[in-house]
């Protein structure tokens, strides 16, 4: 087996994707929202014009018709499915993300890096107004390739210091997960990953039953920044950012920390941790507008 290095720096087509209110409002239910939350999940509910969480921006959207344009940056080597997992995730909201929007992404192979233990592959994908052509918002991804390490490649740059000490967070939310949470954020979050929801697939993989999404533990951090840090506004968050440490599993009670960076008056520092014990989401790093 083998990481596909010649596409380092490959830049795919530029393919078009929208959304609509619909959207919108079945992401934020995958990310706990409820009744208390009809900004965010009542498309028409009187006095409540709809919000939309900026996570959404990673879900994708499905409401326009997505061409193949991108169909050759799917392979990055030869794996096998239950090798690949999501190891980081950065989100840049450049302007408002409404609850209907088209917009035109391209993205690039930023990178392919040997970690030993596995491949790491470096996705950068920019997206622009399909209308306006002004900048929406970007994405990095970082995917974890288990198992493809040891190929002789550079280690990739490090990652900024992050250190709360031993100081207690400045916030905590518990959001508790739905023993089918999976399979929600399965259509919410546009993710059809087989490890999400296919026992088999899981415990290929090493797992004890299908794990919960990286990006609807992220969705539900995102969640608690807007409603802590950014006093309920969505437009307050400017960027999110940090690695994916440990699967959660449906069912599992996760907390997210909240630190105000000391450094920074405009920085947050988080992370996930389930009633496991375990950090589901780590080093995280979000900035305020």
């Amino acid at each position: 087996m083998a990481m596909y290095l010649e596409m380092v720096g490959q830049r795919g087509q530029p393919r078009q994707r929208g959304w609509l209110p619909r959207d919108c409002t079945l992401y934020a239910l995958s990310v706990g929202a409820g009744f208390g939350d009809l900004a965010f999940v009542g498309e028409r509910a009187e006095g409540h014009p709809q919000r939309v969480y900026p996570s959404f921006a990673c879900s994708g959207g499905r409401s326009d018709s997505t061409g193949e344009g991108d169909a050759d940056m799917v392979r990055f080597g030869d794996y096998r499915i239950h090798q690949l997992v999501h190891g980081e995730q950065e989100l840049a909201i450049h302007g408002e993300i409404g609850p209907r929007g088209s917009v035109v992404s391209t993205s690039t192979v930023a990178g392919i890096y040997d970690k030993g233990s596995g491949a790491v592959v470096h996705l950068e994908s920019e997206s622009v107004d399909a209308e306006s052509g002004e900048p929406a918002f970007t994405t990095g991804t970082k995917l974890f390739v288990m198992g493809e390490g040891d190929f002789g490649g550079e280690p990739g740059p490090k990652s900024p210091p992050w250190d709360v000490g031993d100081a207690p967070p400045d916030a905590t939310v518990d959001w508790q997960t739905l023993p089918v949470q999976s399979l929600l954020y399965r259509h919410g979050g546009n993710d059809p990953n087989l490890i999400h929801y296919d026992p088999s697939v899981a415990a290929a993989a090493g797992f004890d039953g299908p794990i919960l999404m990286g990006l609807n533990s992220y969705g539900f951090a995102c969640r608690a920044l807007v409603e802590t840090v950014c006093g309920g506004d969505p437009l307050a968050l400017g960027s999110i950012a940090g690695r994916f440490a440990s699967p959660g599993y449906n069912g599992d009670l996760l907390t997210t920390q909240i630190w105000h960076s000391r450094g920074d008056e405009n920085e947050a520092l988080f992370r996930v941790v389930s009633n496991r014990g375990t950090t589901v989401f780590d080093k995280g790093r979000a900035t305020l507008r």
